[in-house]
């Protein structure tokens, strides 16, 4: 069973956090007034593949694949220690934390944004 988390910013409630996990992968997507304005990979809900699917419109949301990947997360739960902070002053950054950890990072236009959690630049995350 696939699961949604939000996570509104106190100070801009026009701005939030949406934390998507299908069952297969999970995304986070910065809203702004509901509006995705910004996305990024977590993680694989299902075995990282070898190869890229990418390639084929059918199978979104995409996985990440091997070489991109450095580590992937256990699927967040309702007990998962996740906190997302907002950095509003020159720019909305949403900062996505895991256990104190950050482990992502979106802005306003970021497709996609940064992850500590891949090895390289991809379509899907950009390195941190």
């Amino acid at each position: 069973m696939g699961s949604l988390t939000k996570y509104v910013s106190n100070d801009h409630p026009e701005f939030a956090v949406l934390i998507e996990d299908d069952d297969k992968v999970c995304y986070a997507y910065l809203l702004n007034e509901e509006r995705i304005v910004g996305d990024i990979w977590l993680y694989n809900s299902v075995p990282t593949p070898r190869e890229s699917e990418w390639h084929k419109r059918e199978n979104l949301p995409f996985l990440n694949p091997a070489e991109f990947v450095k580590e992937n997360l256990e699927a967040f739960d309702a007990i998962s220690p996740v906190e997302v902070t907002w950095d509003l002053v020159e720019e909305t950054v949403a900062n996505i934390f895991l256990a104190s950890r950050l482990i992502a990072k979106l802005t306003v236009g970021s497709f996609p944004g940064w992850s500590s959690l891949v090895t390289k630049d991809g379509p899907l995350a950009q390195k941190m």
